[in-house]
């Protein structure tokens, strides 16, 4: 792991190695990859653009509660190339909640421009300074752990008595000392764009993951037997193939 400085403050920086697989639920896999379709066909990209992934394909029906009652279905990817994310985790002593303090190297999502967006980011999100993307546009995400998810997570948990997905339940340790499994934030793109992307169609792209497979939710054996040929790394608390 190595670090960087912002304003005398140390950051961890950790490398996702390639092939690490992420699982998100989208309605619309090609925003992830493209950016947020605009009105007149083209798509918008930004510094800021966050794509939200978890460690397995369970987490998110546990953790997101009432969001996830419309998807029925899980998008899983694969990382294309190693990836430098700021790593929010023990030993860590930076969270996802330095978000709300004032003069950090995180910011509500609320807090940083929408550009080209159709509509206002999410102010419970955190995203990233503009000081930290010019000076390190190679950095692009990072791994942590979100207080809400983890609540409801563990709740569904307990509910959930199922030994079988229990065990894909990795859980890691930020500095307050939620533990839960943890969240990656990433931009689309290997380097993030000092402004805002207008993305048209056709235009190529260079992505820090591709989609690999798309599953029912209610097939659990069928993304149990995917995870059962992949390799946990404790190192990422992220399976790879």
């Amino acid at each position: 792991m190595e670090t960087i400085v912002y304003r005398r403050k140390k950051l961890e920086v950790k490398t996702i190695p390639k092939g690490t697989l992420l699982f998100r639920l989208v309605k619309k896999p090609e925003d992830d990859v493209r950016g947020v379709p605009l009105p007149d066909g083209t798509r918008c990209m930004t510094p800021n653009q966050n794509v939200f992934f978890y460690p397995n394909p369970f987490v998110g029906k546990l953790a997101l509660g009432i969001w996830i009652k419309d998807f029925k279905r899980v998008t899983v990817y694969k990382l294309v190339r190693d990836v430098k994310v700021l790593w929010l985790l023990t030993p860590s002593k930076n969270t996802r909640l330095d978000k709300n303090t004032k003069r950090n190297f995180l910011k509500r999502c609320s807090k940083v421009p929408q550009g080209c967006l159709p509509k206002p980011r999410a102010a419970y999100d955190p995203c990233l300074s503009d000081t930290i993307i010019k000076k390190y546009p190679d950095i692009v995400g990072m791994v942590g752990i979100s207080v809400n998810d983890a609540g409801r997570l563990k709740e569904n948990l307990k509910r959930n008595t199922t030994r079988k997905i229990r065990k894909y339940m990795k859980p890691a340790t930020d500095g307050t000392g939620t533990e839960s499994v943890p969240e990656l934030i990433l931009h689309p793109l290997s380097q993030r764009p000092q402004k805002d992307m207008i993305v048209h169609e056709g235009d190529v792209l260079e992505n820090n993951y591709q989609k690999i497979g798309e599953y029912k939710l209610a097939d659990e054996e069928v993304l149990r037997n995917l995870l059962d040929k992949a390799k946990f790394n404790p190192d990422t608390f992220f399976y790879e193939l």
